[in-house]
């Protein structure tokens, strides 16, 4: 799209073009004396040439007026021109996507007259990374590309714009058949996603899209836009390179994410907040040799709160770090009050953990109490490993140093290797309950996998947990497999501190941590 340029209308430039009217006004004063043969030697004389002057001169004066504020109507034309346009990419920006939406829509999308219309939402997520790591202008000479492959796409049958950001938006029309829809969204996530290079190295690039349909009584942009970006929304969460169509149901879910947002600032004001602990069962002895904390949160009015409605969104409004210090300090404090002999994991968010004082923090919540620094354990994913490796290996090593256990959450979901999870230096390896869930006898590749990670962990020097294990079938099969220390509803479900102390007082006359609560398992009692 060609760029419209600004007149430059100067202080210089207005100057020069009074100056020289007025000029142009004298020399036609001159000219109309030369021309009337006078020589101002009377005073009548010298009044004519005086109204001649000024009528001249008044003349000049109005065509000097027209150029300045024609030219300031140019300017002002120019500039709103400019603003329906993305400076970066060329694109319609999202001013002018509004201005040529009804008329796209009225024209039926072009010669072919379609009688649908979609509003496609597409979001490169990764552009805050390539600026931080490159540079804004290379941030931008990838947002040209991807303009590019865009328009390339879309020719004069749609409306490419960008919105904001890594956001782009198609508008496209399409037949009654569903397949058409699908193939352009898929056509547009496929060539968005085409490899792109910076400098020597190829990067691989990955969108999201959301699409909303256009109808005929023609609703406000903006809200066509925000049903397309919740539909974005959702498709984010099943994985990237996906797409969704919205329906109105992803608005009620909107509405419901938004409240928890509101409502989770005051939770911890609230005293709502809360923690569970579900204990880890030696497979052999029985014994409770620790618990996972577990965070929970019982609303005031509308009661307990499901962690995987919360914790996603307390990690993008940026709460997870208050919410992420009360754990660790509830755990600090509730190991006081329990036998020597427990260890408690607790979960940590990338967010939290790439803190600048996170290490410091914890240490000081260590020092504040008379616990050991081993009885806690720090439980990170998998992903974090693959974001800045440097970082992430100098952390570990200074909560090492504190003497704090290190743990992998759902090992076997991300992307780590051998020789990183030995440079790490993990104490324990958390098999993801997907593996568990597989194990029968009908499935002898689950039973192989688990075989693998026990195996990996032991050369490593780590202890292996399964975690979800619900079936005593499950239970025998990762005993086989070399797992020996579980967790899961058959050994027991989380609960608060004051059950789990309880517990421990009944338990003193019996075997150490036993749970005599959870029906022991066939192949424990065999193995006593």
């Amino acid at each position: 799209m060609k760029r419209n340029k600004v007149p430059k209308q100067t202080r210089v430039f207005r100057a020069l073009t009074i100056f020289s009217s007025g000029m142009g006004a004298a020399m036609l004063a001159l000219w109309a004396l030369d021309m009337a043969g006078m020589t101002l030697s009377s005073y009548r004389e010298a009044a004519t040439f005086g109204a001649i002057v000024l009528g001249l001169a008044s003349l000049a004066g109005a065509g000097t007026a027209h150029a300045y504020f024609a030219g300031g109507d140019d300017a002002s034309q120019t500039y709103e021109a400019l603003l329906s346009v993305d400076s970066v990419t060329g694109l319609l920006s999202r001013s002018g996507l509004a201005e040529s939406l009804d008329g796209y829509v009225s024209k039926g999308g072009g010669p072919s007259r379609m009688n649908r219309f979609f509003l496609i939402s597409l979001d490169f997520d990764s552009l805050r990374d390539f600026n931080e790591t490159y540079g804004l202008e290379t941030g931008d000479s990838l947002l040209r590309v991807f303009g590019d492959r865009l328009q390339r796409v879309v020719g004069d049958t749609g409306l490419a714009a960008r919105t904001s950001g890594g956001e782009f938006v198609i508008v496209l029309a399409a037949n009654h058949d569903d397949r058409e829809l699908r193939a352009a969204t898929e056509a547009l996530l496929g060539i968005l996603s085409l490899p792109v290079r910076v400098g020597n190295a190829s990067h691989s690039v990955f969108w999201n899209a959301g699409v909303a349909e256009i109808h005929k009584n023609n609703p406000p942009m903006e809200r066509i836009l925000r049903h397309a970006n919740l539909a974005r929304t959702t498709s984010r969460a099943t994985g990237r390179g996906t797409w969704s169509i919205y329906h109105p149901e992803m608005s009620q879910v909107a509405a419901y994410r938004h409240w928890i947002e509101a409502e989770l600032g005051g939770a911890l004001q609230r005293d709502e907040l809360m923690l569970h602990y579900q204990p880890k069962v030696h497979a052999v002895t029985g014994e409770t040799v620790g618990y996972e904390a577990l965070l929970r949160w019982n609303h005031h009015h509308n009661g307990s709160i499901p962690p995987s409605e919360f914790i996603p969104i307390a990690e993008q409004c940026g709460l997870i770090q208050q919410i992420g210090d009360f754990v660790l300090r509830r755990v600090c404090e509730d190991l006081e009050q329990l036998p020597d002999n427990i260890s408690v994991s607790a979960n940590v968010s990338p967010a939290q953990f790439n803190r600048d004082d996170f290490v410091a923090n914890l240490g000081r919540l260590i020092n504040g109490t008379e616990i050991r620094p081993d009885r806690l354990e720090i439980e990170v994913t998998e992903t974090l490993l693959i974001r800045n490796h440097s970082e992430v290996r100098r952390l570990l090593a200074q909560l090492r140093e504190l003497g704090i256990l290190l743990a992998i959450d759902d090992f076997g979901t991300g992307y780590s290797n051998l020789s990183t999870l030995n440079e790490l230096r993990f104490n324990t390896l958390k098999i993801d309950k997907s593996f568990v869930d597989r194990l029968t006898d009908k499935d002898p590749a689950a039973s192989t996998m688990v075989a693998s990670i026990v195996g990996m962990a032991r050369s490593m020097g780590a202890s292996v947990v399964a975690e979800g294990v619900e079936t005593q079938e499950q239970a025998t099969l990762l005993r086989a497999a070399g797992c020996t220390i579980m967790q899961g509803y058959l050994f027991g479900k989380p609960q608060p501190l004051s059950a789990i102390k309880h517990h421990h007082r009944d338990s003193e006359a019996g075997p150490a941590g036993a749970l005599p609560a959870v029906p022991q398992p066939e192949f424990l009692a065999a193995a006593s």
